[in-house]
Protein backbone atom coordinates (compact mmCIF):
# COMPACT_ATOMS: atom_id res chain seq x y z
CA UNK A 1 0.00 0.00 0.00
CA UNK A 2 1.71 3.49 -0.65
CA UNK A 3 0.01 6.37 1.60
CA UNK A 4 0.37 9.58 1.93
CA UNK A 5 0.51 10.92 4.98
CA UNK A 6 0.32 15.09 6.88
CA UNK A 7 -1.08 16.11 10.08
CA UNK A 8 -1.79 19.62 11.64
CA UNK A 9 -2.73 21.99 8.85
CA UNK A 10 -5.10 24.02 10.91
CA UNK A 11 -7.60 25.94 8.77
CA UNK A 12 -5.28 26.51 5.86
CA UNK A 13 -7.04 25.94 2.46
CA UNK A 14 -3.46 26.10 0.54
CA UNK A 15 -2.35 22.86 2.76
CA UNK A 16 -5.76 21.22 2.02
CA UNK A 17 -6.23 21.65 -1.52
CA UNK A 18 -2.37 20.74 -1.88
CA UNK A 19 -3.50 17.07 0.11
CA UNK A 20 -6.15 16.07 -2.29
CA UNK A 21 -3.80 17.12 -5.24
CA UNK A 22 -1.18 14.69 -4.04
CA UNK A 23 -3.41 11.88 -4.42
CA UNK A 24 -2.67 11.99 -7.80
CA UNK A 25 0.60 13.65 -8.23
CA UNK A 26 2.10 10.57 -6.00
CA UNK A 27 -0.46 7.79 -7.12
CA UNK A 28 -1.14 6.34 -3.94
CA UNK A 29 -4.22 4.75 -2.62
CA UNK A 30 -4.66 6.48 0.16
CA UNK A 31 -4.03 10.24 1.54
CA UNK A 32 -4.37 10.28 5.63
CA UNK A 33 -5.02 13.72 7.26
CA UNK A 34 -3.50 12.46 10.89
CA UNK A 35 -5.48 16.08 13.18
CA UNK A 36 -5.81 19.48 13.90
CA UNK A 37 -7.71 20.07 11.19
CA UNK A 38 -9.01 23.17 12.84
CA UNK A 39 -7.67 26.68 12.51
CA UNK A 40 -6.83 29.11 15.41
CA UNK A 41 -7.73 32.17 14.13
CA UNK A 42 -10.75 35.18 13.67
CA UNK A 43 -9.38 37.54 11.62
CA UNK A 44 -12.64 40.14 11.80
CA UNK A 45 -13.51 42.52 8.59
CA UNK A 46 -15.25 46.16 10.02
CA UNK A 47 -15.64 49.22 7.84
CA UNK A 48 -13.51 47.65 4.96
CA UNK A 49 -10.64 47.54 7.40
CA UNK A 50 -8.75 44.22 8.92
CA UNK A 51 -5.15 43.96 11.08
CA UNK A 52 -3.72 40.43 10.38
CA UNK A 53 -0.33 39.35 12.00
CA UNK A 54 0.78 42.77 12.72
CA UNK A 55 -0.14 44.40 9.56
CA UNK A 56 -3.14 47.19 9.04
CA UNK A 57 -5.15 46.70 5.54
CA UNK A 58 -7.77 48.66 4.04
CA UNK A 59 -10.02 47.91 1.28
CA UNK A 60 -10.61 50.18 -1.56
CA UNK A 61 -13.33 47.75 -3.41
CA UNK A 62 -15.09 44.16 -2.25
CA UNK A 63 -12.65 42.82 -4.77
CA UNK A 64 -9.34 43.47 -2.45
CA UNK A 65 -11.62 42.44 0.57
CA UNK A 66 -11.74 38.92 -1.48
CA UNK A 67 -8.48 38.67 -1.83
CA UNK A 68 -7.52 39.21 1.75
CA UNK A 69 -9.89 36.78 2.83
CA UNK A 70 -8.22 34.20 0.19
CA UNK A 71 -4.89 35.59 1.57
CA UNK A 72 -6.08 34.82 5.40
CA UNK A 73 -7.45 31.29 4.60
CA UNK A 74 -4.78 30.50 2.89
CA UNK A 75 -2.65 30.24 6.33
CA UNK A 76 -5.30 28.48 8.29
CA UNK A 77 -7.25 31.82 9.34
CA UNK A 78 -10.94 32.77 8.91
CA UNK A 79 -11.88 36.16 7.84
CA UNK A 80 -14.99 37.13 9.32
CA UNK A 81 -17.23 40.29 7.58
CA UNK A 82 -18.83 41.99 10.41
CA UNK A 83 -19.55 44.84 12.51
CA UNK A 84 -18.22 47.07 15.57
CA UNK A 85 -21.02 46.23 17.78
CA UNK A 86 -20.33 42.33 16.70
CA UNK A 87 -17.18 42.99 17.83
CA UNK A 88 -17.55 44.16 21.17
CA UNK A 89 -19.90 41.07 21.62
CA UNK A 90 -17.13 38.75 20.91
CA UNK A 91 -14.70 40.98 23.49
CA UNK A 92 -17.22 40.87 26.24
CA UNK A 93 -18.74 37.33 25.38
CA UNK A 94 -16.13 34.93 25.56
CA UNK A 95 -18.63 31.91 24.48
CA UNK A 96 -19.91 33.49 21.53
CA UNK A 97 -16.09 33.97 20.67
CA UNK A 98 -15.77 30.28 20.88
CA UNK A 99 -18.74 29.72 18.81
CA UNK A 100 -18.11 31.88 15.85
CA UNK A 101 -15.15 30.20 15.19
CA UNK A 102 -16.72 27.25 15.81
CA UNK A 103 -19.25 27.86 13.41
CA UNK A 104 -16.23 28.75 10.67
CA UNK A 105 -14.62 25.87 11.41
CA UNK A 106 -17.26 23.69 10.05
CA UNK A 107 -18.60 25.82 7.17
CA UNK A 108 -14.68 25.29 5.85
CA UNK A 109 -14.64 21.56 6.92
CA UNK A 110 -17.68 21.50 4.79
CA UNK A 111 -16.30 23.12 1.84
CA UNK A 112 -13.35 21.11 1.81
CA UNK A 113 -15.11 17.42 2.62
CA UNK A 114 -17.17 18.65 -0.89
CA UNK A 115 -13.90 19.86 -2.94
CA UNK A 116 -12.15 16.33 -1.56
CA UNK A 117 -15.55 14.61 -2.46
CA UNK A 118 -15.38 16.38 -6.24
CA UNK A 119 -11.85 15.65 -6.82
CA UNK A 120 -11.44 12.14 -5.82
CA UNK A 121 -14.51 10.33 -6.44
CA UNK A 122 -13.88 7.88 -9.32
CA UNK A 123 -10.38 7.77 -8.74
CA UNK A 124 -9.53 5.11 -6.06
CA UNK A 125 -7.94 7.10 -4.24
CA UNK A 126 -9.50 8.18 -0.21
CA UNK A 127 -9.18 10.37 1.81
CA UNK A 128 -8.78 9.76 5.41
CA UNK A 129 -9.40 12.61 7.95
CA UNK A 130 -8.54 12.17 11.89
CA UNK A 131 -8.99 14.85 14.49
CA UNK A 132 -6.17 16.35 16.63
CA UNK A 133 -6.36 17.41 19.91
CA UNK A 134 -7.12 21.14 18.77
CA UNK A 135 -10.41 19.82 17.00
CA UNK A 136 -13.73 19.31 18.18
CA UNK A 137 -16.81 16.43 17.89
CA UNK A 138 -18.72 18.37 16.27
CA UNK A 139 -16.68 17.76 13.22
CA UNK A 140 -16.99 14.40 13.22
CA UNK A 141 -20.51 14.49 10.84
CA UNK A 142 -18.99 16.65 8.08
CA UNK A 143 -16.17 13.97 7.51
CA UNK A 144 -17.67 11.22 5.79
CA UNK A 145 -18.75 12.00 2.39
CA UNK A 146 -17.78 9.53 -1.00
CA UNK A 147 -14.22 8.66 -1.15
CA UNK A 148 -13.86 10.67 2.45
CA UNK A 149 -14.04 9.00 5.82
CA UNK A 150 -13.79 10.05 9.14
CA UNK A 151 -10.12 7.84 10.48
CA UNK A 152 -12.50 7.49 14.05
CA UNK A 153 -10.66 6.66 17.73
CA UNK A 154 -10.24 3.16 17.09
CA UNK A 155 -9.75 0.69 14.03
CA UNK A 156 -10.59 1.56 10.58
CA UNK A 157 -9.97 -1.48 7.43
CA UNK A 158 -7.42 -0.26 5.25
CA UNK A 159 -7.75 -3.97 2.92
CA UNK A 160 -4.60 -5.63 3.50
CA UNK A 161 -3.62 -3.23 7.20
CA UNK A 162 -5.97 -1.99 9.67
CA UNK A 163 -5.78 1.49 10.47
CA UNK A 164 -5.73 2.20 14.53
CA UNK A 165 -6.64 5.64 15.08
CA UNK A 166 -6.39 7.84 18.38
CA UNK A 167 -7.29 11.70 18.05
CA UNK A 168 -5.81 12.88 21.63
CA UNK A 169 -3.02 14.34 23.53
CA UNK A 170 -1.14 14.66 26.76
CA UNK A 171 -2.08 17.55 28.41
CA UNK A 172 -0.70 20.42 27.09
CA UNK A 173 -0.33 24.43 28.50
CA UNK A 174 -3.26 25.30 26.56
CA UNK A 175 -6.12 23.35 28.39
CA UNK A 176 -6.96 22.23 24.14
CA UNK A 177 -10.48 20.23 23.25
CA UNK A 178 -8.98 16.84 23.05
CA UNK A 179 -5.83 16.05 25.64
CA UNK A 180 -6.60 13.69 28.85
CA UNK A 181 -3.74 12.60 31.55
CA UNK A 182 -1.62 9.00 30.42
CA UNK A 183 -3.24 7.28 32.56
CA UNK A 184 -6.45 7.85 30.36
CA UNK A 185 -4.59 7.81 27.24
CA UNK A 186 -3.41 4.35 28.13
CA UNK A 187 -7.08 3.03 28.14
CA UNK A 188 -7.71 4.57 25.36
CA UNK A 189 -4.94 3.12 23.32
CA UNK A 190 -5.86 -0.37 24.53
CA UNK A 191 -9.56 0.56 23.62
CA UNK A 192 -7.94 1.60 19.73
CA UNK A 193 -5.78 -1.11 19.34
CA UNK A 194 -7.77 -4.10 20.58
CA UNK A 195 -6.00 -7.19 19.79
CA UNK A 196 -4.74 -5.69 16.27
CA UNK A 197 -2.41 -7.83 13.89
CA UNK A 198 1.25 -5.89 14.02
CA UNK A 199 2.27 -7.09 11.49
CA UNK A 200 -0.30 -5.36 9.53
CA UNK A 201 -1.53 -2.63 11.56
CA UNK A 202 -0.48 1.19 11.08
CA UNK A 203 -0.84 3.25 14.15
CA UNK A 204 -2.34 7.16 13.43
CA UNK A 205 -2.17 8.44 16.83
CA UNK A 206 -1.98 12.07 16.72
CA UNK A 207 0.74 12.41 19.91
CA UNK A 208 3.92 11.36 19.26
CA UNK A 209 5.96 8.69 21.24
CA UNK A 210 7.55 10.51 24.49
CA UNK A 211 11.85 11.31 23.76
CA UNK A 212 11.26 9.81 20.30
CA UNK A 213 13.50 12.53 18.93
CA UNK A 214 10.76 13.86 16.98
CA UNK A 215 8.55 15.38 19.87
CA UNK A 216 10.76 18.23 21.14
CA UNK A 217 9.77 21.93 21.63
CA UNK A 218 10.97 25.01 23.62
CA UNK A 219 10.67 24.83 27.01
CA UNK A 220 8.44 27.02 28.59
CA UNK A 221 8.00 28.94 31.51
CA UNK A 222 4.75 29.32 33.90
CA UNK A 223 3.93 32.82 31.68
CA UNK A 224 4.58 30.19 28.25
CA UNK A 225 7.36 32.52 27.50
CA UNK A 226 10.19 29.82 25.57
CA UNK A 227 13.33 29.68 28.04
CA UNK A 228 16.97 29.53 26.53
CA UNK A 229 20.50 28.05 27.41
CA UNK A 230 23.01 29.78 25.74
CA UNK A 231 21.43 31.78 23.88
CA UNK A 232 19.04 28.94 22.40
CA UNK A 233 15.68 27.72 22.97
CA UNK A 234 15.96 24.96 25.73
CA UNK A 235 14.53 22.01 23.77
CA UNK A 236 12.68 19.22 25.59
CA UNK A 237 10.27 16.79 24.74
CA UNK A 238 6.69 16.37 25.36
CA UNK A 239 5.66 13.23 24.06
CA UNK A 240 3.26 10.65 25.18
CA UNK A 241 4.36 8.19 27.68
CA UNK A 242 2.00 6.12 26.99
CA UNK A 243 1.72 6.06 23.32
CA UNK A 244 5.97 5.08 23.62
CA UNK A 245 4.90 2.19 25.49
CA UNK A 246 1.91 0.84 23.33
CA UNK A 247 4.83 1.41 20.49
CA UNK A 248 6.99 -0.43 22.68
CA UNK A 249 4.55 -3.21 23.04
CA UNK A 250 2.74 -3.96 20.12
CA UNK A 251 5.01 -2.76 17.17
CA UNK A 252 3.32 -1.71 14.64
CA UNK A 253 4.75 -2.61 11.15
CA UNK A 254 4.30 1.46 10.88
CA UNK A 255 3.40 4.54 13.66
CA UNK A 256 2.43 7.85 12.23
CA UNK A 257 2.02 10.99 14.41
CA UNK A 258 1.41 14.90 14.58
CA UNK A 259 1.11 17.41 16.92
CA UNK A 260 4.51 18.67 17.33
CA UNK A 261 5.14 20.97 14.34
CA UNK A 262 8.93 20.80 15.04
CA UNK A 263 9.58 17.20 15.44
CA UNK A 264 9.64 16.62 11.52
CA UNK A 265 11.66 13.49 10.85
CA UNK A 266 11.55 8.98 11.38
CA UNK A 267 13.12 6.89 13.36
CA UNK A 268 12.47 3.54 14.98
CA UNK A 269 10.97 2.28 18.71
CA UNK A 270 11.99 -1.57 18.09
CA UNK A 271 11.05 -2.95 14.58
CA UNK A 272 8.46 0.23 13.83
CA UNK A 273 9.26 3.24 11.63
CA UNK A 274 7.75 6.39 13.76
CA UNK A 275 6.82 9.39 11.55
CA UNK A 276 6.13 12.97 11.92
CA UNK A 277 6.08 15.10 9.09
CA UNK A 278 5.73 18.25 10.67
CA UNK A 279 3.56 21.23 9.86
CA UNK A 280 4.63 24.47 8.22
CA UNK A 281 0.79 25.60 7.85
CA UNK A 282 1.07 28.86 8.64
CA UNK A 283 3.21 29.40 5.64
CA UNK A 284 0.93 27.44 3.78
CA UNK A 285 3.74 24.62 2.83
CA UNK A 286 2.20 21.39 2.73
CA UNK A 287 4.49 18.80 4.51
CA UNK A 288 4.23 15.36 4.38
CA UNK A 289 5.05 11.50 4.22
CA UNK A 290 5.25 9.56 1.36
CA UNK A 291 5.26 5.83 2.67
CA UNK A 292 5.42 2.61 0.85
CA UNK A 293 4.48 -0.01 3.58
CA UNK A 294 3.68 -4.12 2.99
CA UNK A 295 3.26 -6.60 5.69
CA UNK A 296 6.11 -6.51 8.46
CA UNK A 297 8.02 -4.20 6.33
CA UNK A 298 8.04 -0.09 5.33
CA UNK A 299 9.53 -0.11 1.91
CA UNK A 300 10.10 3.19 1.54
CA UNK A 301 9.77 6.40 3.91
CA UNK A 302 10.22 10.00 2.23
CA UNK A 303 9.58 13.25 3.96
CA UNK A 304 8.17 16.13 1.24
CA UNK A 305 7.24 19.34 1.08
CA UNK A 306 5.31 21.20 -1.16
Amino acid sequence: MKLFFVSDIHGSETCFRKLVNAGKFYGVDVLIMGGDLAGKELVPIVDDKARFRGSDFAFKNDGEVQDFERRVAAVGGYALRTDEAFIDRLRSEPDLAEQTLRDLIVQRTEQWVELAHQRLEGTGISLLIGLGNDDFEELIPHLDHGPVAYAKDGTVDLGEFDLVSLGWSNPTPWNTNRECSEEELKDKLADAINGADPATTIFNIHVPPYDCGLDLVPRLDESLQIQLVGGQPDMVPVGSTAVAEAIAQHQPVLSLHGHVHQGRGSTRIGRTVVVNPGSEYDDASLLGALIEVKPNKVKRCQLVAG
